[in-house]
């Protein structure tokens, strides 16, 4: 069996090649690359917030003819899955028909769609209303029964 020498230092192999100098020298590809990483990074993901995902389904399904009423009771069925209530789906599906109607791209309805407030928000002030009323009611039960006792 053969052994190599190895050494704790790394070296670039073909760094004296002229075409892979030009390769890693040309500035305009790093650029984009580096525009592409920078815009990345900045992207939240739409497709996990519920309403764009309602809203984009109501579109898409509104690029083929306007929705019937199966579709938007589907529509709605699905969006009580994901936590939002059927006014609140409603708004979202004419959010998605008045950008149908007049052309323009969903993206451009961002700002609208953040008015509807998320359903995760609401759930959450559901949840801490319901354990400061059972803390409450819990307190109230203690004290009472330490009158009693007294």
């Amino acid at each position: 069996m053969t052994h190599f020498q190895t050494s704790g230092h790394m070296r670039l192999v073909g760094h004296r090649d002229p075409e892979v100098r030009q390769a890693w020298a040309t500035t305009e590809l790093r650029q984009d690359v580096t525009k592409e990483n920078k815009a990345a990074a900045g992207l939240e993901t739409p497709t996990l917030d519920p309403r764009w995902h309602l809203a984009t389904q109501a579109y898409r399904q509104l690029q083929q003819g306007p929705l019937t009423p199966g579709q938007r009771e589907r529509l709605i069925g699905e969006a009580d899955g994901l936590g939002l209530r059927p006014f609140d789906a409603s708004l979202i599906i004419a959010i998605a028909q008045d950008h149908a109607r007049t052309g323009r791209p969903l993206l451009e309805a961002e700002p609208t769609l953040m008015l509807v407030k998320p359903a995760s928000t609401r759930s959450m002030s559901h949840l801490v209303r319901w354990a400061l009323a059972s803390a409450c009611a819990l307190a109230a039960t203690g004290f009472l029964l330490m009158w009693m006792a007294a």
